[in-house]
């Protein structure tokens, strides 16, 4: 009777340490991420009203800042390079929905001496909120 006890509380222990496993996996990779990313991984949003944007402004061709009418900041961090997003540091966007969306797709505007010419088109990513202190870190890295 005893050693059915014990290995019942063995296999319960083992149960309980297998369903813990993904966790500490996502605590080590969580502190390996920047500060940016360890701000952003619970509060993605896949959209922002285009009445509330303010300005933007691209860090590099990987991450453009949404500054906001409430003074919010948000970040998207787009899944792939889009070349000449720096270089321009202009962009637009299409949308009928009176928001931008992480499905959006964004075109990059080359400067010209009497206008912009459309240039390569890149896929949003998701929008995360970034602390002033964030952005000052994020545009160091650049």
């Amino acid at each position: 009777m005893i050693r059915t006890r014990r290995i019942k509380q063995s296999r319960l222990s083992l149960l309980a340490l297998l369903a813990l496993a993904p966790w500490s996996t996502i605590s080590a990779e969580m502190k390996e991420q920047d500060p940016v990313q360890q701000e952003a991984v619970t509060a993605e949003k896949r959209c922002l009203s285009l009445l509330r944007i303010d300005r933007t402004d691209v860090v590099d061709d990987k991450n453009i800042l949404f500054y906001m009418k409430n003074d919010e900041i948000y970040v998207n961090r787009l899944p792939h390079r889009c070349p000449g997003l720096n270089t321009h540091q202009a962009f637009m966007y299409r949308t009928s929905m009176g928001q931008l969306c992480s499905v959006d797709i964004i075109t990059v505007l080359d400067g010209l001496g009497f206008g912009y010419s459309p240039g390569i088109s890149c896929g949003l990513g998701g929008f995360y909120p970034i602390t002033e202190e964030a952005v000052i870190e994020l545009k160091a890295k650049k």
